[in-house]
């Protein structure tokens, strides 16, 4: 008797444990698939809205009646929400925080109900801040689908406790009815002992992340009721898992890996060797001479296809490159997407060429057009490509080599193909570094001055000089014109260093005037870049110094190159006249090796021309190159322009100048650069500069 009712008191306790477990998973999984669809549901709704919402900003054509009709569906889609979602774990406040961010987000961008009536004009600069409200929203959308998670978690954790204590309570009963349970055990362990311990082993499974287990269904009663419920509910999570997995590392649109993958395996390739990426084989060996490849891939002319076929067509255009791209790869390397129209390819144990290979199977590829909207369109890519080698210290290295190698392929030409050039690439970060440290070179007294006369030919004394900016820098020492005026041309740090060349050099020259033995007429000659001719802020900076008193523009000469009046000769021409209205002289440099004509020269507001060294390289044994010169100073007569050639470096190029007739020259035969001081003692000591006969320029003369 007592062993009947033991078992009829665990049978019960059974039974009821197993019912209310089985109505609890139930709910749970009912509920939380219902919260699931409710939140996705929202979350399609409000990225349509927002799309639209962009496309309004951007002035596309969008029916505005739609866009309100979309956004009472959302706004319904907030309350039916708010309705499914508990209080518990903050879900319903953190919805309803989730509305509130949507519409303020609306609100603030003229978006919200009879806002948009009044909406006109192209608004595009806003939908990154639009962008980041909708993301708000969706973020906090994505709180309460955790927070589902959450309260489906604890939901398993009772269910568990639940049947654990069923556990205790029918071990305790089933004890005192041994005998009963010997003679039921086969039926006992086949329907009831193993369909429970199959369900404490899913709930474990579960609680240890493996979401795709599953428990054996082996009877039609309450636990196979209960094993069905618990499969459902973790086939949800398993799906949801899958569902945020895929969207934590892959790209949304083209569907390849994103750059948190490509970080993770370009690590993984610098931490532990070469492995294939998720889904791909990989093999154990690795030969010594194996090295990983990188290729960076951007499309070139990209932002065309956006203002031609709108974003869609764009994104159409990256759907179809990334298939191709998928196509041109071998089933171990790894192809992802790092943003905009910018692709990136891991070839993985490279020994040497498949990096190559790749790079020419993707050029064929894209030989063949895009059909976009039935548009064909012919599209190239800029590449560029780095190997991992032992001096590659970690991923960010290789990113960088690689991208500064595709910068190259980009600017020197449209789809190129460019492997990294570590010569190039520390020529251009000796640049970058020069080009920092140029920002500060003129506030930090950093810039000297060197000045060399100009001699008149006939008589020896110094009618003027030229002056020459260095640059003292404080760890590379002198560096001369050529290596940082083109770097300041680029930064447009050219405008401050010409305006403190001219104002240094016009009141050092005036100082030395008032110096006994000093000339009174002695001119000083400076430099000017076309991009001090074409700014109107650089040529009022000029202005400013000229008028000062102290300058005296009287006596200043300024030079402009021959080739750069010629590549902007018309606005050149009027910056020019500009100046000389101060009273400066103007002299054309280099004259003889740019492309301007004698029209052009004659238009010229110019008063000296200089004859570029070039002319005198091969005098006086060159009879073409000396006849050239004798022609150039017949025409500066007849245009009654003074001539100065440049480059006199030995006694015979200065006989024949002489004898040509030619006014002043300068050179290393003459005079090499000076300081400030030593020129000043020179001019003062009043000595004239006449090489004797047969004396030539010393070779190594700077």
């Amino acid at each position: 008797m007592l062993v009947i009712v033991a078992l009829i008191a665990g049978a019960a306790l059974t039974l009821y444990g197993v019912r209310v477990v089985t109505n609890q998973m139930q709910h749970a999984a009912a509920q939380h698939r219902l919260e699931s669809e409710a939140v996705a549901e929202l979350r399609t709704g409000l990225d349509a809205h927002e799309q639209a919402g962009l496309q309004l900003l951007s002035a596309t054509p969008v029916e505005k009646s739609s866009f309100l009709q979309q956004q009472q569906d959302v706004s319904v889609q907030f309350d039916a929400a708010a309705g499914i979602l508990p209080e518990e774990y903050g879900m319903r406040a953190t919805v309803l925080e989730a509305r509130t961010a949507w519409q303020e987000g609306l609100s603030a961008h003229g978006l919200w109900g009879s806002q948009v009536a009044n909406l006109h004009g192209n608004r595009v600069a806003e939908a990154p801040a639009f962008a980041t409200s909708g993301a708000r929203a969706r973020t906090l959308l994505a709180n309460v689908r955790r927070a589902s998670l959450d309260a489906l978690d604890d939901d398993v954790n009772r269910a568990a406790q639940l049947q654990q204590t069923v556990s205790t309570g029918r071990t305790a009963l089933f004890a005192l009815a041994v005998g009963g349970v010997f003679l039921f055990r086969r039926r006992m362990t086949k329907y009831l002992m193993r369909p429970l311990e199959g369900l404490h082993r899913g709930v474990v499974q579960l609680q240890s992340g493996d979401y795709s287990h599953r428990i054996n269904v082996v009877r039609n009663d309450e636990l196979g009721q209960l094993a069905e419920a618990f499969n459902s509910m973790a086939a949800t999570v398993h799906d949801n898992h899958l569902e945020l997995t895929f969207r934590a590392t892959h790209d949304p649109l083209t569907g390849l890996a994103n750059r948190a993958v490509l970080t993770e395996c370009l690590a993984d390739v610098f931490g532990h060797g070469a492995s294939a990426p998720e889904g791909t084989e990989r093999t154990d060996t690795r030969r010594s001479d194996q090295r990983e490849g990188l290729l960076i891939i951007d499309v070139d002319d990209f932002k065309d296809v956006n203002d031609s076929l709108g974003h869609e067509g764009g994104d159409a255009l990256l759907m179809q490159l990334a298939q191709r791209l998928r196509g041109c790869v071998r089933s171990h390397d790894l192809v992802a997407r790092l943003g905009g129209d910018e692709f990136a390819i891991v070839v993985m144990d490279d020994g040497g060429t498949a990096t190559d290979d790749v790079a020419m199977r993707i050029q064929d590829a894209l030989r063949k057009p895009f059909s976009i909207d039935e548009v064909q369109l012919l599209v190239s890519v800029s590449m560029g490509a780095a190997q991992r080698s032992g001096g590659t210290a970690d991923p960010a290295e290789l990113m960088r080599q690689a991208d500064f190698a595709m910068y190259m392929a980009k600017h020197g030409g449209k789809g190129r193909y460019q492997l990294f050039d570590a010569r190039g690439y520390d020529e251009m970060t000796y640049r970058a570094a020069l080009r920092a440290d140029l920002a500060t070179a003129v506030q930090a007294g950093q810039l000297r001055l060197d000045y060399q006369p100009v001699v008149n030919l006939g008589t020896g004394e110094i009618a003027g000089v030229e002056d020459l900016v260095r640059w003292e820098h404080p760890t590379l020492g002198r560096l001369g014109p050529a290596e940082f005026i083109p770097l300041a041309e680029e930064t447009g740090e050219i405008g401050p260093i010409g305006c403190w060349v001219l104002e240094t050099a016009s009141r050092h020259v005036a100082g030395w005037r008032r110096s006994p033995g000093t000339p009174a007429d002695l001119w000083v000659s400076v430099n000017l870049s076309t991009l001090q001719l074409s700014s109107d802020r650089n040529l009022d900076a000029l202005e400013r110094i000229l008028t000062h008193p102290a300058s005296q523009a009287g006596k200043v000469i300024l030079e402009v190159t021959e080739s750069a009046l010629a590549t902007n000769a018309d606005g050149g021409v009027a910056a020019l006249n500009r100046l000389k209205s101060f009273g400066v002289r103007i002299a054309i440099d280099d004259f003889g090796t740019g492309f301007s004509s004698l029209s052009t020269l004659a238009a010229l507001p110019a008063d000296i021309l200089k004859i570029d060294r070039a002319f005198l390289s091969g005098l006086p044994g060159d009879a073409p190159a000396a006849a050239m010169l004798e022609g150039i100073l017949e025409v500066a007569r007849k245009l009654n322009l003074a001539v100065i050639a440049e480059g006199i470096e030995d006694a015979g190029q200065l006989d024949l100048l002489r004898s040509l007739g030619c006014d002043m020259g300068q050179g290393f035969l003459l005079a090499s650069p000076s300081p400030s001081p030593v020129l000043e003692a020179l001019l003062a000591s009043g000595a004239r500069l006449q090489p004797l006969a047969g004396m030539d320029a010393p070779a190594n003369g700077v």
